[in-house]
């Protein structure tokens, strides 16, 4: 467990300082009228919801299946989070998890890509897309699978990395796209802290 933390809490220092150093337009604040505070949180709670009822309807489906205990065999593994996945732990992990990605992918690279792709694009709309789902590609990278029943994993982390961007994008701040990030990694981790291994997935 705790060296799965320690990754997360070096994520976030190293995305703290390629922002610095960068010099890329920081997400790293508050958003800045109240309609984008709240129509984003609004969303990315909705987003969240979302994503984890439609896990809850694809439990009856092989594939699901397989992905998830796969996902929970990594998970309990004793270099990760030992084989007792708690609600405590869940919680735990779904901070840093969010935030420390986010801060990497949401925080630093996507803005980075965006004011590069600006210069070739010009500035506005399809900059800011391309440059979402350039991070969003190599979001997925990072959740690339290991074995075959992880391959859903990839594509869902990749969709996930666009909405995450967007709502990057649309606030201007790093608050939406944690908050969507924690929620769906929290409820899901919950649902399957309280999962006995063979009621099957996520």
């Amino acid at each position: 467990m705790r060296r799965f933390l320690f990754i997360y809490a070096g994520m976030l220092v190293v995305a703290a300082v390629l922002v610095r150093v960068s010099g890329a337009p920081s997400l790293f604040r508050a958003p800045e009228t109240p309609a984008l505070l709240w129509g984003p949180l609004a969303a990315a709670v909705a987003l969240a919801l979302a994503v984890v009822e439609a896990g809850k309807r694809l439990e009856g489906v092989d594939w699901y299946r397989r992905m998830a205990e796969y996902l929970r065999q990594v998970l309990t593994s004793p270099d990760l989070l030992g084989p007792r996945l708690d609600q405590e732990k869940a919680l735990v992990v779904a901070v840093y998890s969010s935030i420390a990605e986010e801060a990497l992918f949401r925080g630093w690279l996507q803005p980075v890509l965006i004011a590069a792709l600006a210069g070739r694009l010009g500035e506005g709309l399809a900059a800011t897309a391309a440059g979402i789902v350039a991070a969003s590609l190599l979001f997925g990278l990072l959740h690339v699978p290991m074995v075959p029943e992880l391959r859903p994993w990839t594509a869902f982390a990749i969709v996930a990395g666009l909405l995450f961007g967007a709502l990057a994008a649309w606030s201007g701040s790093l608050l939406a796209p944690i908050a969507a990030h924690f929620l769906i990694n929290w409820l899901n981790l919950r649902r399957l802290a309280a999962l006995r291994p063979a009621q099957g997935p996520v």
